[in-house]
């Protein structure tokens, strides 16, 4: 059986991937960032500064997520990409998460109460490699 290994998410400000029209991704980060999420297994990364929200499409094997529409809205401002999953610029919204052993459950709600995006993400589990010594069998 392999063991899980640990929940690892970032958040920040700017996000890598955005589909929003006022400020977009922010590629400059991502060439940073993301490296560095591969190398040491970031499954979900969360962010804000576009006033929308949107879930991305998993990038890398990485969720991505925007949540900017708490408080100022920029209503229609998501553009049509490649990169969203599921998209919300009509109303103010919140992004509310819960985590369950291997199970990390969201859920974003509008203003008025109705959920715009639900789901949950699983968390993989690494694979261990048994330690078997390297012999080498020499015959005559």
């Amino acid at each position: 059986m392999r063991p899980p290994t640990d929940w690892k998410i970032c958040f920040f400000h700017h996000p890598l991937y955005s589909s929003g029209g006022f400020h977009g991704s922010s590629t400059e980060m991502r060439t940073v960032l993301e490296p560095l999420f591969l190398k040491y297994g970031v499954q979900v990364v969360f962010a804000g500064h576009d006033h929308v929200y949107e879930r991305v499409k998993p990038q890398k094997g990485i969720y991505y997520f925007t949540e900017g529409a708490s408080g100022e809205l920029r209503s229609g401002d998501l553009k049509k990409t490649g990169l969203t999953e599921v998209g919300y610029d009509k109303d103010r919204s919140f992004l509310s998460i819960e985590i369950s052993g291997d199970e990390l459950y969201f859920q974003t709600v509008s203003r008025t109460g109705v959920t715009v995006d639900s789901g949950n993400i699983r968390r993989p589990a690494i694979a261990i490699q048994a330690a078997v010594p390297q012999t080498s069998t020499v015959r005559p």
